[in-house]
């Protein structure tokens, strides 16, 4: 953490050096939620964990296929400590688009069904390390702080703008985007004039996925780790002193 701090603290010191030259150019930054901002993982690992030995009847009262698909993990009869290392296996698969194999397939699956119409658990995630600073140094560097964020259903897309509102007040709710096109969002905000082309937009995600989306619409891209925010710092900052 300490070292972190003085990567923050060294970013902003050349960035604000960088500003004395008359830099004219716009600085948009957007900011993923999920595995950025949010402690997703852990939220989800520790729900599951506690959910599995609780009757499908009970766990899923109005979706046959949800009690299905409990049933069906359940039956594996995993301990705690081999169903979190399932979850993490699956996780990690889904972070790097590996090829699952069934039981994993089976969790993953099992995952986006306890994500649906669920907004108790999207409101109870709880801020991720480290997401104080970074939203803290994005509005030190940035003409406009945005988050950029994907959606499982509705309800999620609701959750998510209400997580915001509640845990960082000071991003506009205008600037809150939740969508899975993040490339086609930021054509859409730069076809709306909210953004321009030839502002430096960068996007902070775990994600290569959706940062690929994002540079091929002409943005740029970094991809965040919170376990070692320094490599993306220094990506941050190479980024912003050669655009």
């Amino acid at each position: 953490m300490k070292r972190n701090y003085y990567s923050m603290k060294r970013l902003l010191e050349n960035w604000n050096n960088y500003l004395i030259e008359n830099r004219e150019q716009k600085v948009n930054i957007f900011l993923d939620m999920d595995g950025v901002l949010v402690n997703f993982a852990s939220s989800v690992r520790e729900y599951i964990k506690d959910g599995y030995s609780v009757d499908a009847d009970i766990f899923f009262p109005d979706s046959k296929s949800s009690r299905a698909l409990h049933r069906k993990l359940q039956r594996l009869n995993l301990s705690s400590s081999e169903l979190e290392d399932l979850y993490d296996r699956a996780a990690a698969k889904f972070q790097s688009g590996g090829e699952y194999n069934p039981q994993e397939h089976l969790i993953h699956n099992y995952i986006f069904k306890i994500l649906t119409n669920n907004k108790d658990l999207w409101l109870s995630m709880k801020k991720l390390t480290g997401a104080d600073n970074l939203v803290r140094l994005a509005f030190n560097i940035a003409d406009n702080v945005f988050v950029l964020t994907a959606q499982v259903d509705e309800t999620s897309k609701e959750a998510k703008k209400e997580w915001i509102a509640r845990h960082f007040p000071q991003i506009d709710p205008a600037n809150v985007n939740v969508d899975r096109d993040k490339g086609g969002r930021l054509k859409r905000l730069v076809k709306n004039q909210i953004v321009s082309g030839t502002d430096l937009n960068i996007l902070i995600d775990d994600r290569k996925h959706f940062l690929k989306s994002f540079i091929d619409a002409g943005g740029q891209g970094v991809q965040y780790n919170y376990e070692s925010p320094d490599d993306a710092l220094q990506e941050l900052e190479r980024i912003l002193a050669t655009n």
